[in-house]
């Protein structure tokens, strides 16, 4: 029987209640809105099924190094409305083309983020741009179990810890589920994500990745009381507390799934793609992608004359980009933080648990004379 003692050791991927044979485990939302399993002691039969499928107690150790490449959709217009090189919309096509469903994570009427599953090219635009807070998964894992066993194409995108969830609850039929991960931070708690929401005003629209003036200096974009409101990325309270580790799910920086090789493809931004391929730099956004199966390697294949790319080492892949292999920072300051973010205003909280040091001006310094990130 699972039992969560310890919050860094529950990322909150709903394996472990997909496959309860007797429905005895729920999730449920702690202060900060992270959802954890519940077991009901009295319908537990104790198969420990539970137990075999959680990606925190199951880890892969050194699982084969990937092939990576940077690449790009030619159809600017895709890559316009996509967090960085437009691939995921490609490969979400191919499925669809196939009479396939796509699995993934969209905002729904309250701009809560949920993982749903669609069925054509207008639900696939849902997916399309970052949503930087933890999804609701819901019961997603076992209608995928469903159109797995009526034989229906899927994909699934998520982070590597819903990856790799969805992967071990599958076992041996996760070979009919193109799985594409995502290079991944962290994810925010969805309290915090609502505080942002109710302090901002009437919200009808969120991009959180406008790329309109730069993809790597982008900006995030609310439609506020009819109004549009652009600002800096790191003038947003919410992205830099995020990005600065303040709000993030305690197993965040102990990940399950960073190197486990549980996708089939991970994708993300190439960041210092104009240092390692100028030629493919024009700054409306370049994928890192990684390929790990020969599933991927086919369906990537499969794209060939939708996009340009070309092929790095898996040491230039990761160079600017450290999300990939590494764990969020544990912020020293972050229970505190988030006691004062139950009653205090978010941009106020943040500004003081961010502020940068003259040691760390510095270094940043140093890091952009020598060309580094």
């Amino acid at each position: 029987m699972i039992q969560i003692t310890d919050k860094t050791q529950c990322c909150g991927c709903t394996a472990c209640v997909s496959v309860c044979p007797q429905n005895c485990i729920t999730m449920k939302p702690d202060d900060e809105g992270f959802c954890y399993p519940v077991v009901n002691p009295e319908l537990c039969i104790g198969c420990d099924a539970c137990e075999a499928v959680c990606p925190c107690r199951n880890r892969v150790s050194d699982p084969p190094q990937p092939l990576a490449m940077a690449a790009r959709a030619k159809d600017d217009i895709l890559r316009r409305f996509s967090s960085s090189g437009g691939l995921f919309s490609l490969l979400a096509t191919d499925v669809l083309n196939r009479g396939g469903a796509v699995c993934g994570a969209v905002y729904d009427d309250e701009f809560e983020v949920r993982h749903a599953i669609v069925w054509d090219e207008t639900g696939v635009e849902l997916m399309r741009g970052a949503k930087y807070v933890q999804s609701d998964l819901g019961d997603t894992f076992r209608q995928i179990r469903d159109l797995v066993d009526n034989g229906t194409p899927v994909l699934f995108s998520g982070t590597p810890c819903q990856t790799a969830g969805l992967k071990r609850y599958l076992g041996a039929d996760a070979d009919r589920v193109l799985l594409v991960a995502i290079v991944c931070h962290g994810v925010p708690a969805p309290e915090i994500w609502r505080k942002n929401l109710r302090e901002l005003g009437e919200v009808s629209d969120v991009r959180l990745r406008d790329k309109r003036q730069s993809w790597k200096h982008y900006a995030t974009n609310y439609f506020v009381d009819g109004k549009e409101l652009l600002r800096p990325v790191m003038d947003d309270p919410y992205m830099k507390g995020f990005l600065r580790d303040l709000y993030n799910r305690p197993s965040c920086t102990d990940c399950p799934a960073k190197t486990g090789g549980y996708a089939d493809l991970t994708l993300g931004d190439f960041w210092g793609i104009e240092k390692i391929l100028p030629e493919l730099d024009d700054d409306k956004g370049t994928s890192v992608v990684l390929v790990q199966t020969e599933q991927g390697k086919q369906a990537l294949a499969a794209l060939a004359d939708r996009v340009e790319s070309k092929s790095v080492s898996f040491a230039q892949a990761v160079q600017y980009n450290p999300a990939v292999t590494t764990s969020a920072h544990d912020h020293p300051q972050r229970a505190e933080a988030m006691k004062r973010l139950q009653n205090e205003p978010l941009a106020v909280v943040v500004a003081d648990y961010t502020k940068v040091s003259g040691v760390e001006k510095l270094k940043g310094f140093a890091r952009r004379l020598l060309g580094r990130k």
